[in-house]
């Protein structure tokens, strides 16, 4: 077999090919000196400087790294492990402008002979694709916050309780996943849920709603079917989130005996263990016409007792948590109620 066709060469033209197209920075330097011995298209237009000017020299040498003590401590600890990494080190370019990189540097070995490649990302573009995403999220949460305000205000003119109930809800359940670490983005697909988690009742008699007398096993059954009917409205909505699966499943109990579907454990989202935990704190803490306010400490002391049997624990501790760092339900919506007697 010829030179030319040996997979040997095909496969350095190959990685060469990589080499020269990557759209991120590669150095290869010498692993005793840390001298550069390769510079990829990439980086050499990145800081402007020619190739006959950075293969040879060290990237300290030209100024490259703005601290020149903490890059050759930087060189001593790479040696030592074989990988370093930096999420934003300035670089200077030959024009003078500050860049800031990510820096990741490998040891390997080529043909027995240990060389340090450096792989470098410009921050500059990561920073505007993050700027636009967080633009994009402040819309989308807008808009959604609008949707929510919309249907609050749907439901308000049928029960106004609920309206209210529903907002409370939703600043519990958001400070709950605060507590819990949740990612932003979850957070404010809970908080969304929960501002419209009980707009199945928009297909429940206002009289039942309203009644202040105990209701019939009937009208009970009438009453639960509001998460379905939740379910039921959304669920054919394009939302970031898994509100109508939330929606649906925040009556549920990890015992399996909530309702409709008797889910439990595992097979009920993360999403809907918190709404159901925030949902049953915020209904015994409102004043209803039929009965004394069971009150916070009661209410704190009934989720205690469910942890880990019908509410996720983990859940149960945040809400407790947060509530004894001095989290307080908005007094300025109506409770004046009485369907979660019945939950």
């Amino acid at each position: 077999m010829s030179q030319k066709n040996s997979p040997l060469v095909e496969s350095a033209h190959y990685f060469q090919r990589l080499f020269d197209a990557s759209q991120d920075g590669i150095l290869v330097l010498d692993f005793a000196t840390g001298t550069i011995e390769n510079a990829n298209p990439f980086i050499l237009k990145l800081l402007g400087f020619s190739r006959e000017e950075l293969i040879g020299k060290q990237l300290w040498e030209i100024g490259a790294i703005l601290d020149k003590d903490a890059a050759l401590a930087a060189f001593k600890v790479l040696k030592g492990h074989g990988y370093i990494r930096y999420n934003n080190l300035p670089l200077l370019s030959k024009a003078g402008e500050v860049i800031e990189v990510e820096f990741i540097s490998n040891v390997y070995d080529l043909d027995h002979h240990p060389i340090i490649q450096c792989l470098i990302r410009d921050m500059a573009k990561q920073k505007a694709a993050d700027l636009v995403l967080q633009e994009y999220r402040k819309d989308v949460c807008a808009s959604f916050e609008e949707m929510s305000g919309a249907f609050s205000s749907l439901i308000e003119k049928r029960d106004s309780y609920t309206a209210g109930h529903q907002v409370r809800v939703a600043h519990l359940a958001a400070a709950i996943g605060g507590e819990l670490k949740l990612a932003p983005h979850m957070i404010d697909g809970i908080r969304f849920a929960a501002k419209i988690h009980d707009i199945g009742k928009m297909a429940v008699p206002t009289e039942i709603l309203t009644k202040p007398g105990a209701l019939s096993t009937f009208e009970i059954a009438m009453l639960r079917n509001h998460a379905q009917a939740g379910f039921d409205v959304v669920k054919n909505m394009n939302f970031p989130w898994p509100v109508a699966q939330t929606i649906l499943q925040h009556h549920e109990r990890l015992d399996g005996s909530g309702y409709p579907n008797q889910l439990k454990d595992g097979e009920i989202i993360i999403e809907a263990r918190v709404l159901a935990v925030a949902d049953t704190v915020e209904a015994m803490s409102s004043r209803r016409p039929y009965r004394q306010t069971p009150g916070l400490e009661i209410a704190l002391e009934t989720i205690q007792a469910g942890k880990g049997v019908i509410f996720d624990a983990k859940v149960v501790d945040a809400c407790i948590k947060v509530f004894r760092e001095g989290f307080e339900f908005d007094p300025g919506f109506p409770q004046k109620s009485h369907e979660d007697e019945h939950l």
